[in-house]
């Protein structure tokens, strides 16, 4: 038995639509009674529909949701409905499938593009590769030394303690005493073999001389002592200062270092910000152009022209693009120079099914280590 409900479903226009908004405004709806089956007529067929326990849910006015809507139709609805009915028998404005399924697609809203994800793996990747905080390598040795310098006693000058004295005193004592036997016996040789005061006044001023020379080599020994003090005290300054310059090259190259990460940290999320820019620029262009495209599809059939839908809609392909590719492949180079293999590993196996075979061997070749 043929329907005597007209079917009207999104991008439908005319009384039948509008009998409908009607109806559903009857039943708590607040829609525009405009004639055109727009999103919002769209959900409150579906809201209705689902809270009336109808069998198809899908935002489509058929003859099961019209019947639940017109179960006892009064003389005026049904006139109503013949009218609706006169008004299905007209040509109805319609788009294409694949239009409109690309333009609810678009609808939903912004979606990035795999070269905008991509280039988010890749600032990822760059800020992976943060330098840890620095840490100086001769903070012990500097320490040590500093304690070394700031510790050392004032200078004082014990002729007891010096070994240079006493390789001396040693010496002057064995040549005084030397001297001294030497002096006595030749004055025991004068007087025939007997010793006498006067030799033994002559050995002790003997002895006693080379005493009075080593007692003047003091001021000497001293002198050279300090010497040897300021110079060791000069030698652990200029140790420490080396240090000091040295730990100062070393900060500068881990400046250096940082800095660089922060310049290309920032080379990353501009490349990103742009691809995100140029993505959303392109999303609104599509979307004008399948509303124009939409537009003209529904002039065309109100005016009784039959569409032809070609089955393309413009969508995004399956594949990984070039560019996409390439800002993985840096990401993927970045997470191996860090050492972080399993985050590579990761990152291939998440668009391992949208490469193509030339992709995944390029890919393959920078886990293994043929690509670096």
């Amino acid at each position: 038995m043929a329907s005597t409900y007209t079917m009207v479903a999104y991008g439908s226009q005319g009384s039948a639509v509008k009998q409908l908004q009607s109806e559903l405004n009857r039943r708590g709806y607040s829609l525009d009674e405009d004639g055109i089956f727009g999103k919002k007529t769209r959900a409150a067929v579906r809201d209705y529909q689902k809270k009336n326990g109808l069998r198809m849910v899908d935002g489509i006015a058929g003859d099961e949701t019209w019947g639940s809507l017109l179960a006892s139709p009064t003389a005026e609805e049904q006139a109503a409905l013949d009218a609706a009915a006169a008004e299905a028998a007209r040509p109805r404005a319609e788009v294409t499938e694949s239009t409109a399924r690309r333009l609810q697609e678009l609808e939903k809203g912004y979606t990035p593009s795999d070269e905008v994800a991509a280039a988010r793996e890749y600032r990822d990747s760059v800020a992976a590769l943060e330098p840890e905080g620095y840490e100086s390598g001769f903070s012990e040795k500097l320490q040590a030394l500093y304690d070394q310098i700031a510790g050392r006693k004032a200078f004082e000058y014990d002729p007891e303690e010096d070994e240079d004295y006493q390789r001396y005193a040693k010496l002057y004592a064995a040549r005084g005493a030397a001297a001294m036997e030497d002096t006595l016996g030749k004055a025991a040789a004068l007087t025939g073999g007997y010793g006498s005061s006067y030799a033994q006044t002559a050995g002790q001023q003997a002895y006693n001389g080379y005493l009075q020379e080593l007692a003047a080599l003091v001021p000497e020994l001293r002198q050279a002592a300090l010497a040897e003090y300021r110079q060791e005290e000069q030698a652990l300054e200029t140790q420490y200062d080396l240090l000091t310059q040295q730990e100062k090259n070393e900060y500068q190259r881990w400046q250096d270092g940082r800095k660089e990460w922060e310049k290309l940290l920032a080379a990353a999320q501009d490349e990103y910000e742009n691809a995100g820019d140029r993505d959303q620029r392109m999303h609104q262009a599509l979307l004008n152009h399948f509303e124009d495209k939409a537009e003209q599809e529904k002039k065309l059939s109100s005016s009784g022209v039959r569409l032809v839908d070609s089955g393309e809609d413009g969508g995004r392909g399956e594949s990984l693009s070039s560019t996409a590719a390439e800002s993985l492949q840096r990401a993927v180079r970045n997470y191996l120079k860090k050492g972080n293999g399993d985050m590579a590993q990761a990152l291939v196996e998440k668009y391992a099914q949208r490469m193509t075979p030339a992709q995944r061997r390029r890919f393959d070749a920078l886990l293994s280590g043929g690509g670096q």
